[in-house]
């Protein structure tokens, strides 16, 4: 019986078959476990990350509703009595729900008062309150500003929470730690995690209080301030030139009153030192033989022979020699 000739081109083509076969399942076995790997490192990822994905999403979608706002103003208020008038935009200013955080009322110049207050008033009553203002008194210069803190509070609120499932986990960690080491390693983990998470969390409660809360800087005249218009070009140099010159003048003379009692006393110090060397210059003795006269030999205390006898003596002296 002879042997087909194709029998080996059909076993090498099962043969290759098979290992296709076996490619192909080895592929999706290495797909799932790449999969199944994949899904792990998702389970570890820390949900950190994942919240604070979700606070960043949040926070690029909030509605002009939700937003959160700070809002600060400085008024200025004219009013014929300041004392009184303070008074009343503190009343007022309880009446809406706020409260008052700094209050000063002064005495200036020519017994003018005028008074200084510091308030916080509820964020949807700001503009009714400056508004009752007028009543007090006539309003000037007023200046509002609103400054946008959304992305700020939803960054806090993410990193808060995150903290907050963080020490959560730790403190798991430390009923279910083994070792005295795992224990302390966990405890000082967990004591670092708070500390951070209550520095986050007064922040926000900072700026939660400055959004409810808005501040109004209020200052109480009974005279509106003078607006002085400077002329420009060559007036207006002239008249800085001279201004300054009168500055500079006046800053010497406040320098010459301030030295004068120093040089009176200086003075009055130099006169007393040349009395009191007169004075010791007065009483020291003169020299001996009177003043015109010569002074007295050194050998005795009788006066010494006179110019006569002197030269007579050198004469016979000489006669003798």
């Amino acid at each position: 019986m002879r042997t087909s000739p194709r029998r080996p081109s059909v076993v090498a083509i099962a043969l290759l078959g098979s290992l296709l076969l076996a490619g192909c399942s080895a592929t999706t076995g290495s797909t799932d476990a790449s999969d199944g790997a994949g899904a792990a490192v998702q389970e570890r990822v820390p949900a950190d990350a994942a919240e604070g994905a979700a606070g960043l999403q949040v926070g690029s979608s909030v509605p002009d509703e939700d937003r959160e706002v700070i809002t600060t103003g400085d008024l200025t208020i004219v009013a014929a009595d300041p004392r009184s008038a303070v008074r009343s935009i503190s009343e007022l200013v309880e009446t809406a729900g706020g409260r008052v955080e700094s209050r000063a009322e002064h005495l200036g110049a020519d017994d003018r008062a005028y008074g200084s207050l510091t308030v916080r008033v509820p964020a949807d009553k700001i503009t009714a309150t400056v508004e009752a203002l007028d009543g007090i008194g006539e309003v000037q210069d007023v200046s509002l500003d609103a400054k946008d803190v959304t992305a700020t509070a939803i960054d806090l609120d993410a990193r808060v929470q995150a903290l907050s499932a963080s020490a959560a986990r730790l403190e798991t960690l430390m009923t279910e730690a083994t070792t005295t080491a795992d224990l302390l390693a966990a405890e000082k983990e967990l004591t670092a995690r708070q500390a951070e998470l209550e520095s986050l969390q007064s922040q926000r409660a900072s700026i939660t209080d400055r959004v409810d809360m808005s501040t109004l800087t209020i200052q109480v005249v009974s005279q509106a301030p003078e607006v002085t218009i400077r002329p420009a070009g060559f007036l207006g140099g002239l008249t800085a030139g001279w201004g300054a010159l009168l500055v500079a003048l006046n800053a010497l003379v406040v320098a010459a009153g301030a030295l004068l009692p120093w040089l009176v006393a200086a003075a009055l110090v130099l006169i007393a030192v040349r009395a009191v060397l007169r004075t010791v210059r007065a009483r020291r003795p003169g020299p001996r033989g009177g003043p015109d006269g010569p002074p007295a030999p050194d050998g005795g205390d009788g006066p010494g022979p006179g110019p006569d006898e002197s030269s007579r003596l050198v004469g016979s002296g000489e006669r003798r020699g």
